[in-house]
């Protein structure tokens, strides 16, 4: 590969920054590469918001993989994303013209790779029709070897796009292919991003600036690969979001609705208790342990003031190893991806599970033109409780306002004026001793609960979002397509990426 490069030689630098050669007075032997220093720090681009005067707004942006065989799902974004807003701004209520704007980054790869680009963008719009255009002219072609700029795209929503700070802040890679450097077969520039930029870095920038990053996996191809599965399920979790695995460009539409439907309900709970979440973090001792044992007093809490959250309900879709979950531990652990690569195991067997693989293959991997929505339902706005408004099991319930006229009844909770999630908080305990209300904490550590046994990362059950013991045990064999969007009882999962985000957020980690 050095040999290689050394021919694309120039008076300035070679394709990118990763390579330093000088075109003149070359040693007579290839010298050493010279990779620039990891950047560390990224300067996001924050604006005042456009939107309502109700604050509630959504920054959204795809970032599209345009390499190989993605033509489907470039044109399946292309066709539905004026009825992906129309959804969203109909369930989440956004009147305001501004209350929704969407971004693209769109990647191919790094030369000599891909003498194309390596990545465009379309900044944020809330001129759909004009998105619309946008994904039109792209086209799906060339990416040379197998892994892609995926980090150059990620990079970009960080240094390009202008963000709303008021704004509900999403990102949805669609993707077929891991990045550069972590460890893949034939990758050609194994070294990672050639500027400096460094996946997990980004991710945690993400993640302390309130964005969701969120992984829409273009299977099963991107099963195909050694560490991609693993890798991506990390950068969701670090960032709270969900890993999204698709075997039709058909089911791209409803996937996302119902990704940024969810993530607004989150946004809600991390606006109404997300600085005393981070408190109580901090009480406990800032360790991903305490993120964890928080999150299972919050959701008790939760649970008991009846709180209903919009939820993605998904299959099954990768088998379980024991392999997989040391490898999204070991790459959330880590801080740059070269620290990680010597650490990750072999997973041996198919990633996707057989059951999986049945249901699905018989719809094919084609697209078809139109493709599906999830349907409409129209309500009236749901009367919610303030940042005021949350249980204490020591008060005695109290009725709520009645709904208006033609409105939906919210979900019967008990309410007290002050709010104080942790305020009847027992002394700490040690694991495996009794919660706030004196049931037992769920194990962390392999086998249960989130985090593995040093208490610091999330454990990945089923392989991506992680089906654990408060979920329901509904069967859902009958949907062929196994991904559903309803209102349930708020889930552990949710509460742990409240937790998550709330001490993020407040800077802590």
């Amino acid at each position: 590969m050095d040999d290689e490069m050394d021919d694309y030689s120039s008076t300035g630098s070679v394709g990118s920054s990763y390579y330093s050669y000088s075109y003149y007075n070359r040693p007579s032997t290839p010298s050493t590469p010279v990779r620039p220093p990891p950047i560390t720090n990224y300067d996001i681009k924050f604006v005042e918001g456009t939107g309502s005067s109700r604050g509630k707004c959504i920054d959204l942006a795809f970032i599209l993989d345009c390499t190989g065989s993605m033509q489907k799902y470039i044109n399946s974004v292309r066709d539905h994303i004026t009825g992906i807003c129309d959804m969203i701004r109909g369930e989440e209520g956004l009147n305001g013209p501004d209350d929704l704007q969407v971004a693209v980054v769109n990647y191919r790869d790094h030369p000599p790779q891909d003498s194309t680009y390596v990545y465009k963008f379309h900044p944020f719009t809330s001129d759909i029709p004009k998105v619309q255009d946008y994904l039109k002219g792209l086209t799906a072609s060339g990416g040379g070897d197998g892994p892609e700029a995926v980090t150059a795209g990620m990079a970009a929503t960080l240094t390009e796009l202008e963000w709303r700070r008021e704004a509900a802040k999403m990102v949805v890679l669609i993707a077929d292919a891991p990045p550069h450097g972590i460890g893949e077969g034939g990758d050609q520039i194994k070294g990672g991003d050639p500027d400096g930029h460094d996946p997990l870095l980004i991710a945690r920038t993400m993640a302390q600036n309130g964005i969701t990053f969120f992984m829409v996996a273009c299977e099963d191809t991107l099963s195909g690969y050694s560490h991609a599965v693993d890798f991506f399920q990390a950068i969701c979790n670090m960032t709270s979001g969900v890993m999204l695995p698709l075997t039709t460009a058909d089911l791209l539409a409803t996937t996302i609705v119902g990704s940024v439907l969810e993530n607004m309900d989150m946004e809600r709970l991390i606006a109404e208790i997300g600085v005393e979440v981070a408190q109580r973090i901090r009480q406990k001792g800032e360790t991903m342990e305490s993120v964890e044992e928080v999150a299972q007093e919050l959701h008790e809490r939760l649970l008991l003031r009846n709180e209903q959250t919009k939820q993605v309900h998904l299959p099954e879709v990768y088998a379980v190893h024991e392999n997989a979950k040391k490898n999204v531990s070991t790459w959330m652990n880590a801080q740059y991806i070269g620290d990680a690569v010597p650490n990750i195991l072999h997973v041996p067997g198919k990633r996707l599970t057989e059951k999986f693989r049945r249901q699905n293959y018989s719809a094919g991997f084609g697209y078809v033109p139109g493709g599906r929505l999830p349907p409409r339902k129209v309500s009236a706005p749901v009367t919610t409780t303030t940042s005021s408004t949350i249980l204490s099991s020591e008060v005695p319930p109290t009725p709520s306002s009645p709904p208006t006229a033609g409105a939906a009844a919210s979900p019967p909770r008990r309410i007290v004026s002050d709010f104080k999630p942790f305020g009847a908080t027992s002394p700490d305990k040690s694991a495996g001793g009794l919660s706030v209300f004196g049931a037992p904490m769920l194990p962390t550590g392999p086998g249960g609960g989130m985090f593995g046994s040093a208490g610091k990362t999330p454990l990945i059950n089923g392989g991506m979002r992680g089906r654990s013991m408060d979920d329901d045990d509904e069967d859902d064999d009958d949907d062929e397509s196994g991904t559903k969007l309803k209102k349930d009882n708020i889930s552990l999962d949710q509460a742990r990426r409240i937790a998550t985000q709330a001490v993020f957020r407040a800077g802590r980690f």
